[in-house]
């Protein structure tokens, strides 16, 4: 599109405002939905695994594509954030924290609820659709060189979009990026950063076929982004993982900070699903929050937030604005009211058995009120879907099940025999979630609370059928699977 005249002479002709204000540029770049079909191309674990195994992962694909690129990912400050639950919740806290501070704060996280724009932010905002084309297009040489090598196998879509994230950190100058690992840590594509400091959320049994199938397991690919002397930051832990966790900070020489002994929680007060009102107490100070995401497990994730952003010593961060920015963070889908009703409608990603106990306990904390709970459920392979409804069979809920478009959804009528399984009585079994949502609502009476579960794909479209959000839909994927790599094939 050209644009003349008035707006053409306001803005000038320099590329900047080419770029910026998406006038006429010298050089046409590809629009936004062929470079996502240019972006599928390549292989997606997160959509579509290979048979029968787990995929092969390795960091000298992510290394030599970075260092191409100049070394991004050192380019920026970086808080780096791992753990089983909780992750995301706590990286969308520190963003608030420090944009609230005046930084310009970058935050990557995995996977996006409707677009894929949404995984790389700025100050909470998603990247534009122009810029995040224009990244794949500036990236893609870099890519296929790496396919060339004939030795590496091609890159990942989670790989290419981890670099367009530090990337994009690097060209607007961010003062600190917060990135989320994609899964377990060891072996990430984002744990070739140096971060300033290093945040664990709770560990427990989550992607056991990759992982490992154990808490100690898991914890240790976890505890795999800890750098040498790099300050770490653990939220309240199992047992088990605690002391992986602090055996692998010792051998680091890192210091470790216990996130519920640094910040204490000194009051908390609530008024039904509005938001919890908090207050923190440390050793420099303290906060008062209006803390808008709900659940017991929230106030966890706050102290381990305030616990890593005390640690940012270089920032000179105040608490009162501290505060102000957690009493902001959005987050959704993490206990989320999306219909005020009647019914009452809530959309959460619980997708194992620890978070569909957190799920519970925030339903009894906040929605105590509601007698009647009928659930939408559904999930994906790689996760103990079933778990989440056994949490709640307490709650003697009627469960409606189905199935999400992911492509690793699990068929509603498989996933119906597992509730069943555990003696919870199934209401009905529908193809898609839109259908479901509506049998909720027919079967709903003005006091009943519908809950939206299983998996964060349920929840995203629970959401998207709601509010009317227009999501991305994705043919089915047609990269090949990446080769397994070995040290000594890179010789």
């Amino acid at each position: 599109r050209c644009w003349t005249g008035a707006k053409a002479r306001l803005f000038g002709p320099t590329r900047d405002n080419i770029i910026t204000y998406g006038l006429l540029a010298a050089e046409p770049t590809m629009d936004y939905l062929s470079a996502i079909d240019r972006l599928l191309t390549l292989t997606d674990f997160e959509r579509k695994s290979r048979a029968g195994e787990p995929p092969d992962f390795h960091l000298r694909r992510m290394e030599l594509l970075l260092a191409g690129l100049g070394n991004p990912h050192l380019a920026t400050p970086v808080v780096h954030v791992a753990g089983s639950k909780g992750k995301g919740s706590t990286c969308a806290m520190i963003t608030a924290a420090l944009s609230a501070n005046g930084l310009r704060t970058g935050l990557y996280t995995s996977p996006h609820l409707h677009r894929f724009t949404e995984r790389i932010r700025i100050d909470g905002a998603p990247v534009g659709r122009r810029v995040f084309a224009e990244l794949i297009e500036r990236l893609w040489p870099d890519v296929t060189s790496i396919e060339r090598r004939g030795d590496l196998g091609k890159v990942s879509v989670f790989e290419m979009l981890t670099a367009m994230a530090f990337v994009h950190f690097r060209d607007v100058s961010t003062d600190c990026a917060v990135i989320e690992v994609g899964l377990g840590g060891r072996l990430d594509a984002t744990n070739l950063v140096q971060p300033e400091v290093s945040v664990i959320t709770p560990v427990g049994l989550d992607h056991v076929a990759v992982l490992g199938d154990t808490v100690e397991k898991i914890a240790a690919e976890k505890a795999g982004i800890i750098k040498p002397g790099v300050p770490v930051v653990s939220s309240l832990q199992h047992p088990d993982a605690a002391r992986v966790i602090g055996q692998k900070a010792a051998s680091a020489g890192s210091r470790l900070i216990d996130a519920p002994a640094a910040v204490k929680v000194v009051d908390v007060s609530l008024n039904g699903w509005k938001p919890q009102q908090v207050r923190f107490e440390t050793e420099r100070g303290t906060y008062e929050v209006e803390l808008p995401l709900l659940g017991e497990h929230q106030v966890e994730n706050s102290r381990t937030a305030i616990a890593a952003l005390e640690v940012l010593d270089s920032f000179d961060l105040e608490a009162d604005k501290v505060s102000a920015g957690l009493s902001a963070v959005v987050w959704p889908a993490r206990a989320e009211v999306v219909d005020a009703g009647p019914p009452l409608v809530l959309a959460d990603g619980a997708h194992n058995a620890d978070s569909g106990r957190a799920l519970c306990s925030t339903l009894r904390r906040h929605f105590d009120a509601y007698d009647d709970v009928l659930l939408v459920v559904g999930g994906t392979t790689g996760h103990d879907m079933a778990a989440v409804v056994s949490e709640l069979a307490a709650m003697e809920p009627r469960v409606v099940v189905t199935k999400s478009r992911h492509p690793k959804a699990v068929e509603p009528g498989d996933f119906a025999a597992a509730v069943r399984r555990d003696n919870v009585p199934v209401a009905a079994v529908t193809g898609d979630v839109a259908s479901a949502l509506e049998a909720a609502y027919r079967m709903a009476g003005p006091e009943t609370l519908i809950v939206a579960t299983g998996s964060l794909f349920v929840a995203a479209e629970v959401i998207e059928h709601v509010r009317g959000t227009e999501p991305e839909l994705y043919p089915d994927l047609r990269g090949p699977f990446t080769q397994p790599y070995t040290a000594e094939s890179n010789v």
